[in-house]
């Protein structure tokens, strides 16, 4: 599964890259603690994670519907000194893609990331 924080430049470009940071720090805690120990989450680069899930694709979906609920959501951050704080609406584009024999592990990332760019493009219609 790999998930793209859907507009986070705008966090950036409006309160900051420290501002960003601490969201991405937040958001891949809360990421982290709704997955099962069996799972392997990590930040792919920039605003995207992968997860490596330890199941099959329903319940790949099953882990996007949960995640919804539990991970998207508002997020409280600090801007500039931490004094003050603002609040940021979090969701994501994920995309998700099961291991079929005989594939590559960057074949599986590529049909995922495919699958990504496709829902972004859902979202920012």
């Amino acid at each position: 599964m790999l998930l793209d924080l859907n507009h986070f430049k705008k966090v950036n470009d409006r309160h900051g890259h420290a501002a960003g940071d601490s969201l991405l720090k937040q958001f891949s805690e809360e990421l982290r603690s709704n997955t099962r120990p069996s799972d392997v989450v990590g930040r792919w680069g920039g605003d995207e994670f992968i997860m490596v899930l330890d199941c099959d694709l329903p319940g790949a979906q099953a882990q996007v519907e949960r995640m919804q609920k539990w991970v998207f959501g508002e997020y409280t951050i600090p801007i500039g000194t931490g004094t003050v704080k603002v609040k940021i609406h979090v969701d994501s584009s994920v995309g998700v893609a099961q291991w079929q024999p005989g594939e590559t592990a960057s074949q599986v990332i590529e049909r995922a990331d495919a699958s990504m760019y496709k829902q972004k493009e859902l979202s920012q219609r």
